[in-house]
This record gives structure tokens, sequence and C-alpha cells, in this order.
């Protein structure tokens, strides 16, 4: 990704989900499952150009496999620009499972943040707009001996920098869970001068498939009585889990019937170069 690409090109890059070319074949006689989870965020039309930047981004991996095989990827991106041309911070998260057989594991687990120092004097109005994209796959074979997780977070803090005191904070996550019966949790704390102009909730569920979609944006503003020296933090988080473990049989039991399974892989955009600080140099700014 250029940065003398226009704001509005990196915001639809960032933004819109894209299945990757990544396709794994399942042997018919074979279960699969599938978790994925991801996210986007958009910040423009800032009040004030930061006097500072940072990004941060975090992935990891975990797989066990001792009868099937199962494949984890995390993936994160985050870019802040500030320049005379243009002022816009984006990041992107997602973490994708997929496994087959009948004994595995599979943890993906990815994180990006965008971090800005601003001055503000004395009876100004601090402002900026606010675009999120959480969505959420899981599908599972076998309910009974399978189980597939993905959930997602995104938050926002702002901070006096001379103080250390929490100004205002948004924050909301969803989660999917199948095992046996699907379930859906979905928390949300907003406190301060955060503003939602627009909630969109989309939940569908097919079979042994489930997916669900939060987008959500919205405006930041504050006016401050005196000089105050902010920073402004957003976080996402995003996390897919599968497992699959053999059921117990007491006696023997006709041959299964076959099932023919299509893999699925949920991701966003991959290869992407990270900009920016990486994790020692963000730490130290927060």
């Amino acid at each position: 990704m250029k940065l003398h690409h226009s704001t509005g090109a990196i915001a639809f890059l960032l933004a819109t989900p894209l299945v990757t070319g990544l396709t794994v074949g399942i042997a018919p006689s074979s279960a699969a499952i599938i978790a994925g989870s991801a996210a986007a965020v958009t910040l423009d039309n800032f009040s004030h150009r930061p006097t500072e930047i940072g990004t941060f981004t975090n992935t990891y991996t975990q797989t066990i496999a001792n009868t099937g095989s199962v494949i984890s990827q995390a993936n994160a991106d985050a870019v802040f620009i500030s320049n005379c041309h243009e002022l816009l911070a984006a990041n992107l998260s997602q973490s994708g499972v997929i496994g087959s057989g009948n004994n595995y594991s599979g943890l993906a687990q990815s994180q990006a943040a965008v971090i800005g120092d601003f001055s503000i004097k004395a009876k100004e109005t601090f402002s900026f707009t606010v675009q999120t994209m959480l969505h959420l796959l899981t599908s599972v074979s076998n309910p009974q001996s399978e189980r597939a997780s993905a959930t997602g977070s995104i938050s926002f803090a702002l901070i006096d920098t001379v103080s250390n005191i929490l100004l205002d904070s948004f924050q909301f996550g969803i989660g999917l869970h199948s095992f046996k019966a699907p379930e859906l949790s979905l928390s949300y704390n907003l406190a301060g001068n955060f503003n939602p102009t627009q909630i969109n909730f989309a939940f569908l569920a097919q079979g042994n498939t489930t997916s669900l979609s939060l987008y959500t944006s919205g405006v930041y503003s504050r006016t401050f009585d005196s000089t105050t020296n902010l920073k402004l933090v957003e976080v996402k988080n995003n996390i897919a889990g599968a497992q699959a473990q053999p059921v117990p049989q007491a006696e023997p039991v006709p041959e299964p019937t076959t099932i023919l399974g299509t893999a699925m892989f949920f991701g966003f955009l991959t290869k992407r170069r990270k900009l920016k600080n990486q994790l020692s140099e963000v730490k130290s700014k927060v």
C-alpha cells in the first residue's frame, strides 16, 4: 500500500473484506471446522493535526494436530498518515483457523492499534469521525465433537497525558461459539463524548454455520476549558479457535455416511506491509 493513495482508497482497502486464495480440500470422510474473526477501523476528519503518531500490530498462532490437520493464520496492519495533504488513521486485524480430522486444535490471535498525541488549546473543540466493522464466522460439521469460536473487540480511549486521567472511552465486543448449539455474546460500553450515528447488526445462521457482523459509525467531539495534551488510543483484538475431539463409542457402529466438506477460509487482505512503530516502540508511547 502506497502512502500517496487517497484517504478514501486507503479506507476502502482496509475496510473491504476479501476472500483469500487459500483453499483447503477436505477428504470425503472427514469433518471440517472453520473459525474466523476480523475487524477494521478508520478515523478521519480530525479537527487537529497530531504532534506525534504511532502504530502497533501483534499476531500469534498455535496448532496441535494428533489426528487430522489444522491451519491457523493471523494478520494485522495499521497506518497513521499525517502530512500536509492527508490525515487518516486506519487499521485491520484478522484471525482464522480451519481444520479437518477428529483430534486437533488451532488458535489464531491478532491485534492492531493506532496512537496519536494532540495538543488542544483552551476553548477549542477536538473532534474526529469513526467507522468500525467487526465480522465473525464459525462453522462445524459435527456439533457434538467439534468446537469453533470467534471473538472480536474494538476500543477507544482519550487520555490526559499530564494527569494520566482517562477522559473518554468507547468499547464493544462480540462473540460466536459453536458447540452443540450456537451461542452469541455482545458487550458494549460508552462513556464520554462519543456519539454513534449508525449501528448495523447482522446475524445469519444456516445449518451449523453462523456469521455475525457489526458496523458502526460516529463522531467524537469535546470542548476543553483549558489547554490539554491528549493521547488517542484505538485498539482491536480478534481471536479464532477450533477444536475437534474423538467421540467415544461404547460399541461398534455402522460405517458413517460420507460427508463432502467444502472448506471456506475467512480472511481480509494479506501480505500487507506493517507501518510505523514496532511493539516495543509503541508500548513506550502509551
